[in-house]
C-alpha cells in the first residue's frame, strides 16, 4: 500500500478509524487491538473527547479497518517518516499525552500493550497543544497551594507575558537572534514548552529566549533549535526558500549561561524536528 502525502488522507483514515469505534463485531475488535498495541499516536479530538489514531493505520492511502490486518508489508517506522514528512514534526514522548491516551484506553475498555520495551510516542499538533494547555491553566485556576498573584503570573508566563517576559527583557534587551531592539514586537518564548513544564520552569528565566516572531514561531515549531553553545540547528523540514525568506542561516547564535542547557536538551530531544522517527 502507498503511504500518505497530505493531512486531507490522515483526516480519512482517521474517519474510517471513528466508523471502526462507533461498529460492532470484527471491526470493533480490530479497531479496539489497533489502539492496544500502538506505539506512535495522533492525537486528535472526537465525539468521545481526546482520541488517538495509531500511526500503522493512518500511514497509508484510503486504509481501511477489514483490510488493514492482511496488509504484510505494514511498518509503523514507513509510516512514522510519511506522518513526519506531513505534519513536519516527529513523536515524541509526552506524560500529559500518555495519561490521557491511558484514560482514552479506560473509555473505550482495553487494556493498553504497545510494543515491549517501546516508549508511545505522540505528535503534538497546535489544536492539541492548545487543548492540553487550557486543561494546565484550569487546573491552577483551581490550586489550592498556589496565591492569586501566583496564579496569574503562570497563566501569563503562558502567553509570554507577566513577571516571564520581563525578566527575559531584563537578561536579553532585545531579539537574541538577530538583535532587533523593537521589544514590543519581541515575543517571550519558553524553551521548554510551557505545557511540559513545572510551575518553577515556567517561570524561569533561563527556560526562555527572547525572540522576533519569525524565530518565536521557527522555535516554537521545532523547525529551529540551538546547541548548548548557542550554535543554530535547523530541521530538514525548512526549505531553502523559507531559510532564505526569514533570515535563517547556519551563522545564527545565541549567545547563553550554563543554566540554559538543560532546558536546551529537552527542546533538541522533544520538539526539534530533525526528521527521524
Amino acid at each position: 500500500m502507498d503511504v500518505i502525502t497530505s493531512l486531507e488522507q490522515i483526516k480519512h483514515n482517521i474517519e474510517e478509524l471513528e466508523r471502526g469505534r462507533r461498529a460492532t463485531g470484527s471491526a470493533l475488535e480490530e479497531y479496539l487491538a489497533l489502539i492496544k498495541r500502538g506505539t506512535c499516536f495522533l492525537p486528535y479530538e472526537s465525539q468521545i473527547g481526546l482520541s488517538f489514531a495509531p500511526s500503522r493505520f493512518i500511514g497509508y492511502v484510503d486504509n481501511k479497518i477489514a483490510h488493514h490486518a492482511t496488509n504484510p508489508a505494514r511498518d509503523g517506522r514507513v509510516t512514522n517518516a510519511a506522518i513526519n514528512q506531513v505534519l513536519g514534526a516527529r513523536p515524541t514522548t509526552n506524560p500529559a499525552l500518555e495519561q490521557a491516551y491511558i484514560e482514552f484506553c479506560g473509555v473505550i475498555g482495553v487494556n493498553p500493550t504497545g510494543t515491549f520495551g517501546v516508549e508511545r510516542k505522540y505528535w503534538v499538533t497546535a489544536d492539541i497543544s492548545e487543548l492540553l494547555e487550557n486543561a494546565a491553566e484550569k487546573e491552577i485556576a483551581q490550586s489550592p497551594n498556589l496565591t492569586e498573584t501566583e496564579k496569574q503570573q503562570l497563566v501569563k508566563a503562558r502567553r509570554g507575558q507577566g513577571a516571564f517576559r520581563e525578566s527575559l527583557i531584563g537578561m536579553w534587551g532585545k531579539c537574541c537572534i538577530t538583535a532587533c531592539d523593537c521589544v514590543r514586537i519581541l515575543r517571550a518564548s519558553h524553551i521548554k514548552p510551557w505545557i511540559d513544564s513545572t510551575n518553577a520552569e515556567r517561570l524561569d528565566k533561563f527556560n526562555g529566549l527572547l525572540l522576533s516572531p519569525n524565530f518565536d514561531a521557527l522555535f516554537d515549531q521545532g523547525l529551529i533549535s540551538f546547541t548548548d553553545s548557542g550554535d543554530i540547528l535547523i530541521s530538514e523540514f525548512l526549505s531553502a526558500n523559507a531559510r532564505k525568506a526569514l533570515g535563517v542561516s547556519t551563522d545564527c547564535k545565541v549567545h547563553l549561561k550554563s543554566e540554559h542547557a538543560k532546558y536546551l536538551k529537552w527542546h533538541r530531544e522533544k520538539v526539534f524536528a530533525d526528521g527521524a522517527a
